[in-house]
């Protein structure tokens, strides 16, 4: 039996040197860690077997679990090398596949996900193990149960008096929120405890109070607060110890939440269950302290929706630091460059992304001045603007979290007003981060500065210089809700205030993401600036957008385009179910630039350490080897068009078809579109076929009823007595029926005709507008019913849809007129009449939905007509029909890989 220990041995050499912790073979007992890693406060066990069949992988597992179980560590990681490697060579150059497990329920050996990762990522991998300890979103909800707890414990009267108490300060909350914000103080405050009776010499200078202190010291643990009886009381005290030593930023918040309380027993029963939550959290969170913070610091916004509060999950954030990272021109052992890095999020919400750039930074950094470097990160480094004062607050905190031994006064973290502000004597119209497009309008080299209220600090203008990274999840909201939030007779001036503002902007201001698209930019060195976003994946796909994808490309080289395919987790952001894509980019050099890369993940990383190896899989070319997903490649020229589709199609052989083989490009619009299905559930009621003003409409998607090419209303509407104008649109009735919206795995007619003028609700109007002569229209009608039903015509419409929810997409009007259609006066009468003669033989035969289309005796007549009349290649079509019913947004379920070759995972 192959002994793995001297791999071990020689793997735990390979950690040390990569910067961790860590020391083999080492005895606990009877029993004996392979490996044992210290990241941070935490000990991460690796347990290995040397051989990748089954057994081995379940004996990895076992041997975790029993370590665990004997709790000689918080974390252990199951781990396999293949059978083959025997050198310290072979894993150098290797790799192998990793599993982490936590305490609690975890996966059976049989159902268990391996990653598979280079032995040289095992550093960063084993270094984002204790952010899996204890769910996020489990975390979550106990997190939210408790503040709700202690809400509960104020009266109605109360509660107004606390918020009238805290003032401007917690405007755009509630109680629910400043008992958020003092669960996380409080987590702050246990971390701190953990810090100071760790008794560490190196710490003693710094978590001690200034020698002019005559206070009693130390200051209380939390859990020593709760046992004082009057626990508000004694947090404030321990908080103002606090403040005599440092964290100023984080403590005055708590210490202001604890002030406006009432003095009373419903207090200090509040405030024990959050400190008793925060205890409980702590211990039990590891790392993942601000995925939690992200999570409930959102579902306590009240003005998310409006004001665009979106938190990005820490597995997202990981990934899209480690890819912007990727190729960066530094070296780490230079102390100099390192502090001189300038990072900026402008929307940066609770720092996550922030919080994730410095982890990056703090684990590669090797300038031997650990202390110094993290000293900068705070000081120096890190810019953070948002309009959320609370959301400052946690940035703070999560920032402080990072390193709570090091001294933190000068952070830049900037609350900015959203609204009106006082100025002159008066008040103006304010928009927060975006206040900084004031000095670019007009794309002058020197913006001017902007007040904003640094969170230590009264308001004042902020001096930005030019930043090397700009790292962001705009905030992504339409014009008619962006204000929402805001008084009715502030959001005149606001709106006012925006025209202004992105008056000689260089691209539409279609939504607030273009406008940080351009502040971004701006501010960004001119030469070796890089940027990255977290969008929804419609801006890859939406026409509305080609123009900012075109504006992008003139100024950046787009290095990678990151979407999911993963059917539970098509999202990067945690409060949000709409696909979402990552974007990174980086100024352009001399020359063409390279293709862009696209990853279309058919796994995303629910973990931190799995978004790590899954980052590098993406930077060292190897994401289809490791199954994460597939690989697709855009060249600059379509880059420079705006043309991103290739995120469209899981499976690259299908997007090449749709795109090449099929549809060489997109030819001109030949139908009128509308009425729009919104104006028909806005303007109407559904009526009685007899009454007056009664419309035929077809207003569901129901596929039992729509499951031909030919369909019949399925009721009647006529216009609401406070929408007359909604006449009109009833008069525009016609026969041929775009979608508005599909459910892709159950739809079964992409288009439909009905068999009398009608108007739709889920369902757009199409008139064709063009002219055949010898041609009725009726036939023209059913010519392009049978071509966007068949396997290409589908193709095309899913080329061109708006990949909000992939398997449930929207088809926007101007993307319905960019479907792609042969010119139809081209065709002549004949082909017309044969693709009308095959809609009137199929049009009443029912169809199968589209996951099983490529063995349904209609849509196979329907392509083998198409193919005929067209001259379509049958035999690629049929390829396609294929490929397309194994797409995940058609199926609704994981996409499969082909089957590997022999010696590869």
């Amino acid at each position: 039996m192959a002994n793995e220990n001297p791999l071990n041995v020689r793997l735990c050499d390979l950690l040390v040197e990569a910067g961790i912790d860590a020391e083999a073979l080492l005895r606990h007992g009877r029993s004996e860690t392979d490996i044992e890693c210290r990241i941070g406060d935490h000990i991460v066990a690796l347990e290995a077997e040397h051989g990748e069949s089954s057994a081995k992988k379940a004996e990895a597992i076992k041997d975790a679990d029993t370590k665990l179980a004997r709790q000689v560590c918080d974390a252990a990681i199951a781990l396999v090398y293949p059978e083959n490697y025997r050198t310290r060579r072979d894993l150098e150059t290797g790799r192998l596949q990793a599993h982490v497990r936590v305490a609690g329920k975890q996966p059976k050996p049989a159902e268990t996900t391996w990653t598979t990762l280079q032995v040289k990522d095992l550093a960063d991998f084993v270094r984002q193990a204790p952010n899996e300890l204890g769910s996020p979103e489990a975390l979550a909800k106990k997190a939210d149960a408790a503040v709700k707890r202690a809400a509960e414990k104020f009266t109605p009267q109360q509660a107004q008096s606390i918020m009238a108490e805290m003032g401007a300060a917690a405007q755009g909350t509630n109680l629910k929120g400043l008992m958020t914000d003092l669960l996380t103080a409080l987590m702050f405050h246990a971390k701190l405890d953990v810090i100071r009776h760790q008794q560490r010499p190196a710490l003693d200078a710094r978590l001690n109070p200034p020698q002019f202190y005559n206070g009693d010291w130390p200051p209380a643990s939390v859990a020593e607060c709760r046992q004082s009886g009057q626990i508000a009381w004694s947090l404030h005290q321990a908080h103002d110890l606090w403040l005599a030593v440092d964290y100023k930023q984080i403590l005055e918040w708590s210490c202001a939440v604890l002030n406006a309380l009432p003095n009373t027993p419903a207090s200090n029963a509040a405030v024990d269950i959050i400190a008793a939550a925060a205890l409980d959290i702590q211990r039990t969170a590891g790392n993942q302290h601000h995925d939690l913070v992200g999570i409930t610091f959102c579902q306590s916004v009240e003005t998310a929706k409006s004001d665009g509060s979106m938190y990005t999950t820490i597995p997202a954030a990981t990934m899209l630091t480690a890819l912007l990272f990727d190729g960066l021109d530094i070296d780490w052992t230079d102390y100099e460059q390192v502090a001189g890095l300038r990072i900026v999020d402008f929307a940066c919400g609770t720092g996550t992304l922030l919080i994730a750039a410095a982890n990056y930074i703090l684990a590669r950094e090797q300038t031997g001045r650990p202390e110094e470097v993290a000293q900068a990160l705070l000081d120096q480094v890190l810019y953070g603007f948002d309009i959320n004062n609370r959301a400052i607050f946690q940035t703070a905190t999560g920032i402080g979290m990072m390193a709570p031994s090091v001294a933190f006064h000068n952070m830049h973290l900037y609350s900015l007003t959203l609204g009106l502000a006082p100025e002159a004597g008066g008040y103006k119209a304010k928009l927060g981060a975006l206040e900084m497009l004031e000095g670019i309008r007009q794309l002058s080299l020197n913006p001017r500065p902007v007040t904003g209220t640094r969170i230590d600090t009264e308001p004042a203008p902020i001096e930005v210089k030019k930043f090397n990274i700009a790292i962001m999840n705009p905030p992504f909201t339409r014009g008619d809700i962006r204000f929402k939030q805001l008084p009715k007779e502030t959001q005149t001036q606001v709106r006012a205030r925006e025209g202004h503002l992105y008056a000689g902007l260089p691209m539409e201001q279609s939504s607030t993401a273009n406008a940080f698209f351009v502040l971004a930019e701006q501010y960004l060195d001119t030469d070796t600036g890089r940027l990255a976003f977290v969008v929804p994946t419609a801006t890859a796909t939406n026409p509305s957008a080609a123009a900012t994808r075109r504006w992008l490309a003139e100024r950046f080289h787009i290095k990678y385009l990151v979407v999911s395919y993963d059917p539970g987790r098509i999202f990067h952001s945690g409060n949000t179910d709409i696909g979402e894509m990552l974007v990174i980019m980086e100024r352009k050099g001399a020359g063409e630039p390279p293709p862009t890369t696209v990853v279309k993940l058919t796994t995303n990383p629910a973990a931190a350490s799995a978004a790590a190896a899954c980052a590098s899989s993406i930077s060292g070319g190897q994401v289809e080897e490791h199954r994460w997903g597939t690989v697709d490649y855009i060249a600059p020229d379509d880059i420079r068009q705006g043309n991103w589709y290739a995120v469209q199609f899981t499976n690259n052989e299908l997007y090449r078809i749709a795109s090449q083989e099929l549809w060489g490009g997109m030819l001109k619009n030949q139908v009128i579109l509308g009425p729009q299905g919104s104006m028909i559930r806005t303007g109407t009621d559904r009526c009685l076929p007899t009454d007056v003003g009664a419309t035929p409409a077809l207003y569901n998607h129901n596929v039992e009823h729509c499951n031909r090419l030919e369909v019949g209303p399925d009721c009647y509407v006529r216009p609401r007595s406070n929408k007359p104008s909604a006449a009109n649109t009833l008069q525009r009735a016609n026969y041929l029926k775009f979608p508005e919206r599909v459910n892709l795995p159950t739809v079964k007619s992409m288009v439909c005709r009905t068999t009398q003028a009608t108007v739709g609700s889920a369902w757009v109007g199409a008139v064709p507008v063009v002219s055949v002569p010898g041609v009725d229209a009726a036939s023209v009608e059913k010519a392009i019913a049978v071509i966007l039903n068949s396997t290409p015509g589908k193709l095309g419409m899913l080329l061109v849809r708006s990949n909000k929810k992939p398997s449930y997409p929207n088809f926007s009007k101007d993307g319905l007129e960019r479907i792609p259609l042969p010119w139809l006066p081209d065709l002549g009468r004949e082909k017309l009449a044969g693709l009308a003669a095959a809609y009137d033989e199929l049009c009443g035969r029912e169809r199968l939905s589209l996951p099983q289309a490529h063995r349904c005796p209609v849509q196979l007549a329907i392509d083998a007509a198409v193919c005929r009349q067209l001259g379509f290649d049958a035999d690629l079509c049929e390829r396609a029909r294929h490929l397309l019913a194994q797409e995940p947004m058609v199926t609704g379920r994981r996409y499969e890989f082909p089957a590997q070759p022999p010696g590869l995972l």
